[in-house]
């Protein structure tokens, strides 16, 4: 999977726009940049305050990837964004038309300085996993806001992309409603608490389960009380799970999430597996209760609003059947 500028490039041209602009006055601080007339504001996320325009029209989400998916369920159309899939189709399906305009940031770029130079963003969406120094330079291009990737953070990182882009109510009538379908969905699934369900990511041709807060199961456990199941319970990281452990556990319910990108686009991965004796000894397996990519893959997990409401979503479609 291709994603992303190249960040030798987008360093590069900071130093090219710090030389072209040596003589000019240094900004007082990195809402001001080359903007001077243009109308500030400051908000605060996340209890750190940034100062930025009032109605930015160019943003730019860089590695910021659950912000991403913030923008499309608000319904707001990045200027440009990171990759997510490759240069053919580099947004996922489910974004729709809100990506339609999106400039792809890709590693691909054949000229990246000379691309990154005309972009010229008024904000750009950063990510807290990125290096400091890194978003110390981009500041010199634009105000940055580093978005927190901890999924718990899922509601504030929301809020403040539909405060910067006046899409406050939306965002409110969108989280109303998902607490209300979780508790709905919490009341529904109390019968299920005899019953064990699992998350399965397929990478690199192996099976991987997740501690019991992250991905999908932040939602599962965390959110819908399901309970967790003894193998998850064990895990503190991404984990290889084989067959005979999958068998040994048991599960009631499995959900499975297969990308080819993550699989050297091999699709007989998948295939062998169903064809496993093992496999088909599963008790889910068995009761047809085995789901595949009922989430799709490319969704950033608990980590986003979308991610949430399409876990609870797909559950509820899966345990009510």
């Amino acid at each position: 999977m291709k994603r992303t500028i190249v960040i030798l490039s987008i360093i590069l041209f900071i130093f090219i726009l710090s030389a072209c602009t040596k003589d000019r006055e240094e900004p007082t601080s990195a809402g001001t940049q080359n903007k001077d007339s243009e109308e500030q504001t400051t908000i605060t996320y996340l209890n750190n305050h940034y100062k930025i325009p009032v109605k930015p029209e160019k943003i730019l989400f860089l590695n910021a990837f659950e912000s991403i998916e913030d923008a499309v369920i608000l319904g707001i159309e990045p200027y440009a964004a990171s990759a997510i899939g490759s240069d053919e189709e580099p947004f996922p399906s489910f974004f729709g038309d809100v990506t339609a305009n999106t400039i792809p940031l890709l590693t691909t770029s054949g000229d990246s300085l000379e691309y990154v130079l005309q972009l010229a963003p008024d904000l750009i969406i950063s990510t807290d996993m990125e290096d400091p120094k890194v978003l110390e330079q981009l500041e010199k291009i634009a105000p940055v806001i580093p978005t927190s990737h901890y999924g718990p953070d899922w509601q504030a990182n929301l809020e403040m992309l539909a405060e910067v882009t006046g899409k406050a109510e939306k965002a409110k009538t969108l989280i109303d409603k998902y607490h209300q379908d979780k508790q709905n969905a919490i009341q529904y699934l109390h019968s299920f608490q005899d019953k064990d369900v699992v998350a399965i990511r397929i990478r690199g041709g192996e099976m991987m389960i997740y501690p019991k807060d992250v991905f999908l199961n932040d939602v599962l456990y965390g959110e819908l009380n399901l309970p967790v199941p003894e193998t998850i319970n064990k895990v503190d990281q991404q984990t290889v799970i084989s067959l005979e452990g999958l068998y040994q556990a048991n599960p009631d319910y499995i959900f499975i999430q297969y990308d080819l990108y993550e699989n050297d686009m091999d699709e007989s991965i998948l295939e062998e597996l169903q064809q496993n004796q093992v496999w088909k000894g599963l008790k889910a397996v068995k009761s047809n209760q085995v789901f595949i990519n009922a989430v799709d893959p490319l969704v950033m997990g608990g980590g986003t609003l979308n991610g949430r409401v399409r876990i609870l979503e797909a559950t509820m479609q899966a345990l009510s059947n």
